[in-house]
């Protein structure tokens, strides 16, 4: 008797360790094309991964790219399902201006606003360096041939600051993790990253902590910075646990992170990863402190112009009250 049983018992966790590996094999798989490990797209993209998974009974991955160079048109072109990129970079993207002049990308569409992307430059803490118009002369980090659009911002913070790249030494990086890497190695008096990323945080444990530099938010200052980006604005930053190298109240550049998708993922599929996102807040915190921080469920539409949202997001946002969006 005691053989028999044990026999039903071993063919019972057989079939259902079989079920478990069909349900899984089963299961849709989310690709989420990020940055490399360290940066605020990376960090965000796991937090969303794992909510994902979590929350909707598909499996979501993170896929490290080199940039946003290579995020954006690797979604467009249907290689990877999801982006997190900014609003702007979206625009010249679906507009084929600026860095995608002559390359119009007409497959992407919007799932939802993520948060506020704040960025700024960062120096040792206890640089002499106390503004833009300060590192005249300094050695900044420049090019950005595997993230071009930080071009963009970069050049608008420095005009920002009365100054340009021809007032400094640019020392040519592909992307935002090699200027702080270059930084970290004194190879540049200074990096540029979002705030909140991990690779900040381990960039000041390498030069005795970090110190941001305040963005002007002048009318006039902001203007100059508004040539290069106009969706730009200053949002005023205090020190705190998750504003790492913030030392006092700081105003630094600020636009919208975007998760953007393709014209070819089922409204079926957007529907339930943005409904299960806008009840994640508390989950997205306990992932990413800053992402979960900074996200707002009320805020997950907004105009956009000349760029489509997904109808699967357009259907979660009109159940709840959100469509059309109203800023």
């Amino acid at each position: 008797m005691k053989r028999i049983t044990s026999n039903i018992g071993l063919f019972s966790i057989a079939t259902l360790g079989a079920a478990m590996i069909t349900a899984a094999a089963g299961a849709q798989t989310i690709g989420i094309a990020t940055s490399g490990p360290g940066s605020i797209t990376h960090s965000s993209g796991s937090a969303l991964a794992k909510l994902i998974t979590q929350d909707t009974g598909m499996q979501a991955r993170v896929q490290p790219h080199s940039g946003n160079s290579a995020t954006v048109p690797a979604v467009n072109a249907g290689e990877v399902d999801f982006a997190l990129a900014n609003e702007f970079e979206l625009q010249f993207a679906t507009t084929g201006t600026g860095i995608y002049k002559g390359q119009k990308l007409t497959n992407l569409r919007v799932a939802g606003i993520m948060m506020p992307l704040r960025t700024t430059f960062f120096v040792q803490k206890d640089s002499p360096i106390k503004s833009i118009k300060d590192l005249k002369g300094k050695r900044v980090p420049g090019k950005w041939s595997a993230q071009k659009v930080i071009g963009f911002i970069a050049n608008g913070y420095l005009a920002n600051g009365g100054i340009s790249y021809k007032d400094v030494k640019m020392v040519p990086v592909p992307n935002v993790v090699r200027g702080a890497d270059d930084f970290s190695q004194g190879k540049a008096d200074v990096f540029f990253f979002a705030v909140g990323s991990g690779k900040t945080r381990q960039a000041g444990a390498k030069v005795g902590g970090l110190r941001a530099l305040p963005v002007d938010p002048s009318p006039e200052a902001m203007a100059r910075f508004r040539k290069f980006l106009p969706v730009v604005y200053a949002s005023e930053l205090k020190p705190s646990k998750v504003n790492y190298g913030i030392t006092e109240p700081t105003y630094v550049a600020a636009f919208d992170l975007t998760l953007i998708t393709n014209n070819k993922m089922s409204e079926d599929a957007i529907y339930k990863i943005m409904k299960a996102i806008h009840g994640g807040k508390k989950k997205l915190f306990a992932s990413f402190k800053p992402l979960g921080a900074n996200f707002s469920p009320n805020r997950m539409a907004k105009k956009l112009p000349r760029i489509d949202y997904h109808p699967g997001a357009i259907k979660f946002y009109k159940e709840i009250g959100q469509w059309p969006p109203k800023g």
